[in-house]
């Protein structure tokens, strides 16, 4: 613990992606027992690659990024898990879309994970991520 290392980096999204894990270190869900690491990230990506670019990215997804991780071969993304409807995505645009339905918490209890949000609570199983069932929060 005197010298930690660097060993794995994941880069995800472009300028203007977010998390309230960069302001709160409760929005971590971090698991050893079950090699398990997730937290709420608001992706915005730019479409046109340009690495002088510095312009932001346009709103894509706002949810859970759910990873499996070890020691050896590091991060490997599982899935992503959201609240977020097609049609509520469809009417947010290019623009951070501003929801009660936003993820800021991941908890699981066995074998099945549960993300919340303002506006709902899902549960999805944690071995294949296929959701059981949420419940609308009014």
């Amino acid at each position: 613990m005197t010298n930690p290392e660097l060993k794995f980096t994941q880069i995800i999204g472009d300028r203007g992606t977010d998390s309230e894990l960069l302001r709160n270190h409760k929005a971590l869900l971090l698991s050893k027992e079950k090699n398990l690491l997730a937290f709420p990230v608001t992706l915005m990506e730019v479409n046109h690659k340009d690495k002088d670019n510095l312009e932001y990215g346009q709103f894509v997804f706002q949810g859970a990024y759910i990873y499996n991780f070890d020691l050896n071969s590091g991060f490997t993304l599982k899935g992503k898990i959201t609240h977020i409807s097609e049609e509520e995505y469809k009417k947010s645009g290019e623009e951070w879309y501003d929801s009660n339905k936003n993820i800021d918490r991941i908890l699981y209890i066995e074998n099945n994970i549960y993300t919340l949000s303002n506006g709902m609570v899902k549960a999805n199983n944690l071995s294949d991520l296929k959701e059981l069932n949420s419940v609308i929060i009014p």
